[in-house]
């Protein structure tokens, strides 16, 4: 009965946790669900030791329509919003809206879940940025060339020409031309990088939302 209550209580406090750092944000256009499942992940890659960038979380959240800066880069120190930015979804992901989710070579689909943002390069997309999956759902990024780049189908004078609905990439979480640097930059080489969906398919499988390593932040 007494471990019951701890347990109880932990997860309380995990609770309270949650609400009290959403609530610093002051942007409510970031879904709770969204960052709530992005601070477990984050804690759970923290506590691992896996994250070389603690200072940073970048959440992507494909619950909203294209024509929305989407992704969120938070300051985890203090939990403000640094910078929030337009982002592509794969072509085959959805037109307004991202649903349809795959870790297929050739599927042409954006992939959920946590990763880690890896090395830098120049290349076809000019300057971009690596990920390295960490779920069975995202696995494949690296082999796929899933990266964080710039592309002038993901800025808001293409949201003008094309009937409000931002351009899709071939899976990557693409970014305005003018604006990719500077974010980049700021999350590379191993922060915390979490793509979200509010698909029951993931939620329920991803062994990063689920393991609960993320209650020892409130247990002391």
């Amino acid at each position: 009965m007494e471990k019951t209550k701890m347990k109880s209580s932990v997860s309380n406090n995990w609770d309270q946790f949650v609400i009290s750092s959403y609530d610093c944000l002051a942007d409510t256009s970031l879904s709770f669900d969204a960052f709530s499942n992005g601070l477990k992940g984050y804690y759970v890659l923290k506590e691992k030791g896996s994250l070389k960038q603690e200072n940073v979380l970048t959440i992507v959240d494909f619950t909203q329509h294209s024509s929305k800066e989407r992704m969120y880069l938070i300051d985890m120190n203090s939990f403000k919003v640094i910078k929030r930015s337009l982002c592509s979804h794969g072509k085959n992901t959805g037109s307004a809206m991202a649903t349809q989710f795959s870790n297929t070579n050739g599927s042409l689909q954006s992939s959920l879940g946590f990763f880690l943002t890896a090395e830098t390069y120049s290349g076809k997309f000019d300057y971009a940025m690596r990920l390295d999956g960490l779920e069975n759902v995202n696995s494949r990024a690296r082999e796929r060339g899933i990266v964080v780049h710039g592309a002038n189908y993901a800025t808001t004078s293409f949201l003008e020409r094309n009937g409000g609905v931002l351009g899709r990439s071939y899976g990557c979480p693409a970014l305005p031309k003018e604006e990719a640097s500077e974010i980049i930059d700021e999350i590379k080489e191993g922060s915390c990088f979490f793509i979200y969906s509010n698909d029951l398919n993931y939620l329920e499988s991803s062994q990063i939302i689920n393991g609960k390593i993320y209650l020892s932040v409130v247990e002391a």
